[in-house]
């Protein structure tokens, strides 16, 4: 679970809290502003939507958004150690791709400056 710095509703604002989970081959539940996943999708990353539900992304409320993303938190917990492991091991592209894509996109000597310029944005 991604807690993110920030959780307003007015602007998205994505850290290397973000990039660690995805560096790192880890699937993640982002606890941020609203619309960050959607963001990330629109940057061309994927996420778990075919695993849980991810319409906490579009709440507006942020103990409502919370509250939405612990149940989906939940359920992937209550899975036995079998099914975990199957949903890790079809995760595996996904993973990999994202990890791929920061690599590709933004590996230079500006890395950082490139993850800030293009990740953080003022939403309309």
């Amino acid at each position: 679970i991604v807690s993110e710095t920030n959780a307003e509703n007015n602007y998205l604002f994505v850290t290397e809290k973000t990039i660690k989970p995805i560096m790192n081959l880890h699937p993640f539940f982002i606890n941020g502003n609203p619309g960050i996943l959607k963001h990330l999708k629109s940057l061309g990353f994927q996420t778990f939507d075919k695993w849980w539900d991810e319409s906490y992304d579009n709440e507006l409320d942020f103990k409502k958004r919370t509250d939405m993303l612990i149940e989906q938190v939940k359920l992937v917990c209550s899975k036995s150690k079998s099914e975990m492991k199957d949903m890790i091991w079809q995760m595996t592209p996904i993973l990999k791709y994202n990890k791929s894509l920061v690599k590709q996109k933004f590996v230079s000597k500006k890395f950082e400056k490139n993850l800030v310029n293009v990740f953080n944005t003022t939403m309309i």
